[in-house]
């Protein structure tokens, strides 16, 4: 049986690149406090997949880790979309160092081609937002 593959799975870097930047753009010509709204709400839902794999992988443990980290990055979205939005930029730079932690220490469903997408994504769009915030009045 010949399982097809996902073109994330076929080319992990390159897509987290793709995605981590294509939607960027955006954040030049809408208001500063959308573009932090609309980070915080990014971050949060980059956050969130780990739940899912974590229900996937059924251990409660794993449900418990995976919703307690996910509700920090949350937290500290909200944080950043009010008043401190260099918070964001930092949690995502933080979840690329949590992405790197389920390749070794933390055992979940998490497809190894995911974590390597989602690196280089949360740091492409950190890297980018950076330069973007530092720009705009």
């Amino acid at each position: 049986m010949n399982k097809q593959s996902h073109i994330f799975e076929r080319i992990p870097l390159t897509s987290g690149l793709l995605l981590g930047v294509l939607p960027l753009p955006i954040h030049v010509f809408i208001p500063i406090q959308l573009s932090y709204e609309l980070a915080a709400i990014t971050l949060v839902l980059i956050a969130g997949i780990y739940i899912g794999y974590a229900f996937k992988d059924g251990r409660p443990n794993t449900v418990f880790l995976e919703f307690s980290v996910a509700l920090a990055f949350a937290a500290t979205a909200w944080v950043g979309m009010n008043g401190y939005p260099f918070m964001i930029i930092g949690a995502l730079v933080a979840h690329g160092f949590w992405d790197l932690l389920h390749l070794k220490l933390i055992k979940t469903d998490v497809p190894r081609w995911y974590i390597r997408f989602c690196v280089i994504c949360d740091w492409v769009m950190a890297a980018s937002l950076t330069l973007i915030w530092s720009f705009l009045p």
